[in-house]
């Protein structure tokens, strides 16, 4: 049987998927994972999944026609993309459903988020309420993998990610309050009867190990993947290093490269990023370009290695990231360059207000940007890291966070000049009082709103900043990890420059260059297509996939 061993390196989303696929068809597979915590970057995300024309959306009586979500994406890559890419999209977006219907098959409990728009809300084909969910699963039921999953469930309350804008706004009226209650409630009751509530992207995680134990898929930890070899001009054997020394693996159906991107390898950032070198990556630190390095090795082409997932990013502590989605889109806050000018709409996806941030910083010669915000946003919205005072002092402390009295203090503690700060402010205030950003239509599309807050009037993305004291968080151009590498085709083989594949090697997730090129059509695309792409690596590698170009 050993001609059907299958190596899996890296144990996120992608690997656990394409582990679970590939046993349902007959595979041996085997994950490795270099570090002693399993999970990858996913066990770090919100855990969604963008999904168009998952049946969740046909159960809910919405239509989604894969036309019209390949119209979205092709108007997303412009320029009319190569044959290559396109039918890279126009395979996502067949094999979404099924998969979403394959891994329900294996036991995830999908739930839906009817009201999440896709990031780029004008773009023709974008619609809300593509992306789904993992619920909430009890963490004891992992057993022993429990105590080696990356990530921390303590703190702040484990819920969906659709709850949790209803739990920022808790303080604003009876209604939300009721929801973060029963949000409360239900994690004191989960935890009173012995069971450990995980959400987001560690449930995720949980329900796919539950799948990948149940079938007898073993993991090994602090097992690094090292080389691999040749016979025949296919991958067939895999070299890895563990606690115990090197062992060669015998892998005749081939290996999924799962490993990550390249966030935490200070060459390679600076290499394709210039001015990065990894130091505000919300990445795990084990991100470090492994599976990129072994591919091209062997030859692989590469594609979009210039690229991440940006994402605007607070810093708690030197090597503690923290992202921002809230706090960039409720009213009272907005985000000022070192000379106290906005300079973006705030409210935006992640990615696209991550890209604002650097390219502002290359037009302006870099220097510091800043939150701002009053005491009176502190006081009524509730987000992961600003609302704790231990979180605050913390930054305070290594000069994150700045607070003062009044605007003018506030702009002497940051650098900036007072008067322009202080006129930044006013107009701001004006147009919320307006009900309308003249100068970057904040509030204007239904994304923008999706995380603000809806009992705000005239506009649920702004409010003015008017009751001191003043602070000012720095936001930095971080990302949740790189989203360019080995250049793959529709069933995930790696390429050469020729575009010819490379027999028995296949790549998905951040470790190859994303089906999107620089975009994120929606939330959970970087999840989506690592699943989508580990999947079809593995039906491709068991035969189920015809290997056609």
């Amino acid at each position: 049987m050993t001609d059907r061993n299958f190596m899996i390196v890296g144990s996120g989303v992608a690997g656990l998927v394409g582990a679970v696929t590939a046993a349902a068809a007959g595979l041996r597979p085997v994950i490795i994972e270099k570090s002693d915590l399993w999970g990858g970057t996913t066990a770090l995300s919100g855990g969604v999944v963008w999904a168009p024309g998952n049946d969740l959306m046909a159960r809910d009586g919405q239509s989604d026609s894969p036309e019209t979500a390949r119209d979205y994406v092709l108007n997303l890559l412009g320029n009319d993309p190569s044959a290559r890419r396109r039918a890279k999209v126009d395979r996502f977006l067949e094999a979404v459903p099924q998969m979403v219907r394959d891994l329900a098959g294996q036991g995830i409990d999908w739930i839906r988020n009817p009201d999440h728009p896709d990031y780029y809300p004008l773009v023709p084909g974008s619609d809300v309420g593509r992306t789904i969910e993992p619920a909430v699963i009890d963490g004891n039921r992992l057993g022993p993998d429990m105590a080696t999953m990356r990530g921390m469930s303590a703190g702040f309350p484990q819920m969906p990610t659709s709850q949790m804008g209803v739990f920022s706004r808790m303080k604003t009226g009876p209604k939300p309050l009721f929801g973060a209650l029963s949000i409360l409630a239900r994690n004191k009751l989960w935890r009173m009867t012995g069971r450990e509530p995980l959400s987001r992207g560690r449930a995720l995680l949980a329900w796919l190990m539950l799948a990948a134990r149940r079938k007898g898929i073993p993991l090994l930890l602090q097992a690094r993947l090292v080389d691999l070899e040749l016979v025949d001009s296919r991958v067939a054997r895999a070299v890895i290093e563990t606690p115990q020394g090197r062992e060669v693996l015998e892998v005749p159906a081939g290996v999924l490269l799962a490993a990550g991107g390249f966030g935490h390898n200070p060459e390679l950032r600076r290499k394709y990023h210039g001015d990065l070198d990894g130091s505000w990556s919300s990445a795990p630190p084990s991100d470090e370009g492994d599976g990129l390095l072994i591919a091209t090795r062997l030859g692989a082409a590469v594609e979009f290695i210039e690229h991440a997932w940006w994402q605007p990013t607070l810093m708690i502590a030197p090597g503690q990231p923290s992202l921002t989605l809230a706090e960039r889109a409720m009213p009272g806050s907005i985000i000022v360059d070192s000379k106290g000018q906005r300079f973006m709409n705030e409210a935006q996806s992640y990615m696209a207000a991550g890209e604002a941030l650097r390219e502002h910083g290359r037009k302006n010669g870099g220097g510091a940007n800043w939150l701002l915000f009053d005491q009176r946003f502190l006081d009524r919205y509730v987000f992961r890291v600003l609302s704790y005072k231990a979180t605050r002092a913390s930054m305070m402390r290594h000069g994150y966070l700045k607070s003062a009295p009044s605007l003018a203090a506030l702009a002497g503690e940051c650098g900036i000049d007072p008067a322009t700060l202080r006129q930044t402010v006013d107009r701001f205030n004006a147009f919320a009082r307006e009900g309308h950003d003249s100068d970057f239509q904040r509030g204007e599309t239904n994304y923008d709103r999706y995380w603000a807050d809806p009992a705000n009037r005239p506009n649920p993305c702004l409010g003015e900043i008017a009751r001191g004291p003043f602070y000012a968080a720095r936001v930095f151009d971080g990302d949740i990890g790189t989203n360019g590498g080995v250049m793959t085709d529709r069933h995930s083989r790696v390429l050469k420059d020729d575009e010819t594949p490379i027999p028995g090697l296949y790549a998905a997730g951040n470790c190859s260059g994303s089906p999107f090129g620089g975009t994120y059509p929606g939330g959970g695309a970087t999840i989506g297509a690592a699943a989508v792409f580990g999947y079809l690596a593995a039906r491709h590698a068991a035969g189920i996939d015809a290997p056609t170009a």
